[in-house]
């Protein structure tokens, strides 16, 4: 059993930062699921991904204005916690969506729920 991760210890492995609050990169394997056409099942690896984090930063009052502006301006929660799925980012720069329940390893060991 020292092989595995229990769910908890995989998301924490995901969810760690280093002390300037940069995510840490690790190696991800999972299983792909299209919910609505009832498909998927490839099993996907990638390596030296991060999770994507939201940049902070206080938006000028131009963009503001914008945003208040045009109804398409306004962003939706992604609810990635309640959704269980997390963004990560790839080494050349794109970004995926993962669902956290269907990874079956982490940094080479497997993931058990």
């Amino acid at each position: 059993m020292k092989n595995r991760f229990d769910f908890k210890s995989a998301v924490a492995i995901i969810d760690r930062v280093d002390h300037e609050g940069n995510a840490i990169p690790f190696d991800v394997t999972f299983r792909t699921y299209q919910k609505f056409s009832k498909t998927g099942g490839k099993h996907l690896e990638y390596n030296q991904v991060k999770k994507l984090r939201s940049k902070k930063s206080t938006p000028s009052m131009a963009s503001m204005l914008v945003a208040l502006q045009s109804p398409t301006g306004v962003k939706r929660n992604p609810r990635h916690y309640e959704n269980r799925t997390r963004n990560l980012e790839l080494q050349n720069g794109e970004t995926k969506k993962i669902h956290i329940r269907l990874i079956t390893s982490i940094n080479g060991k497997k993931t058990h729920y």
